[in-house]
């Protein structure tokens, strides 16, 4: 336990309101040295705080990056999420075992590692990856993890991030010259812990012109005018939701969705750590645009690179005027701050974010009413992600003619595709909006790794759609991807090969939704657990052939029933998977049949400590 006057430094450190549980609960984990915030501690801090203690508790409870109980001073979290899965976690996890001795939730014996599946942790085109307290690690292999480990025993945990290099924003991007780059031309050139170096290559311009020659209604009218529409994978026009936002006097709020959780996503990750001033700046826009004076970026807990950057940033940006009190002497007030996540997929959805953001469980709220009218405090809030934000300063600085001369009609501008599996060449890409997926594996990714044959894509991340051969011209755009029925989401391109078992990559799909599902619905919370068990009945080779009408029956419920977006979404990778290997699945209920990647994956997420 910790000490109770160590409790209340940190309470005084943060500040009183249960807002800032989050801040409160990580420094108390760290403070803890075995990565746990224990009962006694959470009776504290309730005290302390004077808020009920099933409060904190089920704070923890529901964010899966805290536990009550003791793990070690090492925390080795590995992604089991879908592109690591075919990118060899299991292998990770069988060297783990062999080397350290042992298996999901369990600690090694002198103390100093303990072991957790996780899911995504952003970095998919180095794929399998592994964070260590918060540092994360990509491209693992035997040799890798084993210097790995070796070098941890002799270091002591810090809250700074050390990553490995392969995950730096310049090393994820793949760079052959073919990219149309916008968002993606700053970096490496701008370096991203100087302000002076953002403004040396253009940056603030953006800004500086809105606040000299704009109206707020002429920002909104330039943002509409451009085509933008939100990157986080909605797309519903900025311009547009940001005209929702109710007018009058009180306090607005503008916030940053950066909760990148959708597995195979990477690029809101890699445009904080290689430029967040662009982000920085979008939001001041935005702030102006709606009358809003404060500012949140609410950053996934894994992402402690991405908040380092970004705090640093803030702060240099107050130093230089560009945010606080009258910026740039035009009487605008803006200011900017950070909330944390807690390792919780559903808080990608607006409300869920806002929720966790007042300190409380990341369930998603009923609407209406829309953030736009009752966001955060249940004030005025505008909520976009950070490829949206960082967008907006180069429109505002040339204009929406400039914007829209890339990209379809209804789909202006380029768009970041995160590409990962078995490509030769995996990272980010920037291209006009509707690039199809052959341009992508050909030109970006090099073609299939080792010469295996296409099998198939998974588009939009777990949430999102199965692309054959017969997609490989469709444009990748918001429209054409809808009409096709499938969805671009946030911009994943993860590629299988011929290797990958359709019924086992699904399971480890339906898997992530009933790990993901926060519970608060019926429809969701029993659902994601009835599809993970069809689809494990699949991978032992005990369905029938009747269970796959089933499958789709309790997943078009969901999808009609659900209260927010991850109750509604497995109805769209269980229907086109089927779509192109109904086959497949069936030749799984045979009891004779072999598979022996269903068999791996069986012995090693569902047996064993970490069942």
């Amino acid at each position: 336990m910790i000490l109770v006057n160590d409790i209340q430094n940190v309470v005084d450190k943060w500040g009183n309101d249960s807002e800032n549980l989050m801040l409160i609960m990580r420094e108390l984990e760290t403070k803890s040295g075995k990565n746990q915030v224990d009962k006694d501690t959470l009776q504290t801090l309730a005290a302390v705080m004077n808020i009920p203690e099933s409060t904190v508790s089920g704070f923890v409870d529901f964010y899966t990056m805290f536990k009550k109980h003791p793990r070690a001073k090492f925390l080795i979290r590995v992604s089991k999420s879908g592109p690591d899965h075919i990118m060899g976690a299991r292998d990770v996890f069988d060297f783990i075992e062999e080397y350290l001795g042992i298996k999901p939730g369990e600690t090694t014996a002198d103390g100093v590692f303990h072991l957790e599946a996780c899911e995504c942790l952003g970095v998919s085109s180095v794929a399998p990856a592994m964070m260590i307290n918060y540092d994360i690690h990509g491209n693992l292999n035997r040799e890798s993890l084993k210097k790995i480990f070796d070098a941890y025993r002799k270091k002591e945990p810090s809250f700074k991030s050390d990553c490995g290099p392969e995950t730096y924003a310049d090393a994820c991007i793949i760079d052959n010259g073919k990219q149309t780059k916008r968002l993606l031309a700053a970096i490496g050139t701008v370096k991203a812990e100087s302000i002076d170096s953002y403004v040396q290559n253009g940056g603030y311009a953006g800004l500086k012109k809105t606040l000299k020659e704009c109206k707020p209604e002429d920002v909104i009218t330039v943002v509409k005018d451009s085509g933008l529409r939100g990157r986080g994978g909605a797309g519903f026009p900025a311009g547009m939701k940001w005209s929702f936002v109710t007018k009058g006097d009180m306090q607005k709020y503008v916030i940053c969705n950066a909760d990148e959780g959708e597995p195979g996503t990477f690029k809101d990750r890699i445009l904080m750590e290689g430029n967040p001033h662009a982000v920085i700046e979008g939001m001041a826009i935005c702030g102006y645009a709606i009358d809003a004076s404060i500012g949140y970026i609410y950053v996934r807990g894994e992402f402690r690179k991405s908040i380092e950057l970004l705090q640093n940033a803030i702060d240099q940006a107050r130093a230089k005027g560009m945010l606080g009190r009258n910026i740039l002497g035009s009487g605008f007030d803006f200011d900017l701050f950070i909330k944390e996540g807690g390792g919780a997929y559903v808080c990608g959805e607006e409300t869920s974010l806002i929720n966790s953001m007042e300190g409380e469980r990341g369930y998603p709220r009923f609407k209406p009413p829309f953030p736009g009218g009752a966001g955060f405090k249940n004030l005025p809030s505008n909520v976009n992600n950070v490829e949206t934000f960082a967008s907006v300063p180069m429109i505002m600085e040339r204009g929406a003619d400039w914007y829209k001369e890339i990209g379809p009609t209804n789909c202006s501008g380029t768009k970041l595709y995160c590409l990962s599996g078995k490509m030769k060449n995996t990272g980010l890409i920037e291209m006009p909006m509707g690039t199809t997926l052959r341009e992508i594996i050909n030109d970006f990714g090099g073609g299939m790794k080792g010469g295996k044959k296409f099998k198939f894509a998974h588009v939009g991340g777990s949430a999102g759609g199965i692309l054959g051969e017969d997609l490989m011209d469709l444009p990748l755009d918001i429209d054409q991807t809808t009409k096709a029925g499938v969805t671009l989401g946030s911009g994943v391109v993860l590629v299988a090969d011929e290797d990958t078992c359709a019924v086992d990559y699904l399971l480890q799909i339906m898997s992530f939704f009933e790990h993901e599902s926060c519970g608060q619905c019926v429809p969701c919370r029993v659902g994601t657990s009835q599809l993970h068990h069809i689809l494990k009945k699949f991978a032992n080779r005990t369905a029938k052939k009747e269970d796959l009408d089933v499958l789709i029956k309790k997943a078009t419920l969901m999808q009609k029933a659900s209260l927010c977006a991850l109750g509604q979404s497995p109805i769209l990778p269980i229907r086109t998977m089927l779509k192109y290997f109904k086959d497949e699945f069936i030749r799984h209920c045979d009891p004779g049949y072999s598979c022996p990647e269903c068999d791996r994956s069986l012995k090693r997420y569902y047996s064993g400590a970490g069942h």
